[in-house]
């Protein structure tokens, strides 16, 4: 989202960029490196089209089939190499430096530059390595004074910018756009329908597990704890129904859905041997979103994904800013709930 709105601020200056879109590769919880996922295979491209305009990456390189594929530039963004002092503070700033490691990405072959990207090697006429301090308007101040002329720009770890205003309306304008696909929509509506009462009765589950059971152990509950949470949480809203979607192993997932079956409550899970795990995951926000309670895992991007999704369907705080708590963690100001980011529209 903070470079779809560089590119709706460059757009705004009358810099006509469009925003090519990079497929989906390398999400560790795929457990499949080698996967690649279009946007319109998760995305509804015509929704995203209304904030920005945007092409697939196999778009772009069809356009230019008749002609050799050359980039007129990378813009590789890094942190400056000095960090920011304690004194000044953060500044916001930009300059041309030298490369602290785009060299590891790119290789010079002659008077050009080579990059493998998405699987495809792509020449570039130039690398410049920018260190930036700021937000996407300091991206796009960066790229008029210094890419003048340029048609083809290529950003590379763009994650160094910060959004201008997190949670803004430009920002909800994004994440709005972001629709997902109407198949995915479909089948997730279709399910939810089938295994609960009027298709939102039941209370929604996201346990992070993987890498989060001992890269943040503090906050993860053990699965014991996270059942009997669901019991209480089954007892005080009336209702029977879990839907669980989680990382977790087939092991974690018998134990958890065992404990919750002796104490009477049915869980379901979306599973699909058909879809990849890129659309199944689109599939459990979407079932997600619309859970009469939603519970998620701290720090966790899919979570916050969920969070995000009921807030534009205008679900209330209380049934969705919601976490499990860690074992060591009390409920209250020790296990402290996650930051209520309200919709913004205008």
């Amino acid at each position: 989202m903070r470079v779809a709105n560089v590119v709706r601020q460059l757009r705004e200056k009358g810099h006509l960029f469009t925003l090519v879109l990079p497929p989906w590769q390398g999400i560790w919880h795929w457990h499949n490196p080698k996967l690649k996922i279009f946007w319109k295979e998760l995305f509804d491209i015509e929704s995203l089209n209304k904030f920005v305009p945007v092409m697939e990456f196999n778009e772009f390189t069809k356009k230019k089939k008749n002609s050799e594929l050359i980039i007129d530039s990378i813009f590789y963004l890094q942190h400056y190499q000095e960090g920011w002092s304690e004194s000044k503070g953060f500044e916001i700033k930009y300059d041309i430096r030298p490369c602290i490691d785009a060299n590891k990405y790119y290789r010079k072959s002659g008077a050009k530059w080579l990059g493998d990207f998405s699987g495809q090697i792509l020449t570039f006429n130039e690398l410049k390595c920018l260190s930036i301090q700021g937000q996407s308007s300091t991206l796009v101040d960066a790229i008029i004074e210094l890419m003048k002329n340029k048609q083809t720009i290529l950003i590379d770890r763009a994650e160094t910018i910060l959004h201008d205003n997190f949670g803004d309306v430009n920002y909800w304008k994004a994440r709005i756009s972001m629709e997902y696909s109407k198949k995915l929509k479909n089948i997730g509506d279709k399910f939810r329908k089938e295994k609960f009462p009027l298709g939102s009765e039941f209370i929604c589950a996201h346990l992070r597990r993987g890498d989060f059971v001992w890269a943040h152990k503090e906050i993860i509950p053990s699965l014991s704890g996270a059942a009997n949470k669901l019991k209480d949480l089954s007892n005080k809203l009336s209702l029977k129904n879990i839907f669980i979607c989680t990382d977790a192993n087939n092991e974690e997932v018998n134990k958890i859905t065992s404990i919750l079956n002796e104490s009477g409550l049915i869980v379901d899970r979306f599973i699909s041997q058909e879809l990849s795990p890129a659309e199944v995951s689109i599939i459990d926000q979407w079932i997600c979103a619309h859970s009469k309670y939603f519970i998620g895992t701290h720090h966790s991007t899919f979570s916050f994904r969920i969070h995000e999704d009921r807030e534009i369907l205008g679900h209330s705080s209380e049934t969705t800013f919601n976490r499990f708590c860690g074992e060591k963690e009390k409920e209250g100001r020790e296990c402290e709930q996650p930051a209520k980011w309200r919709i913004l529209l205008d």
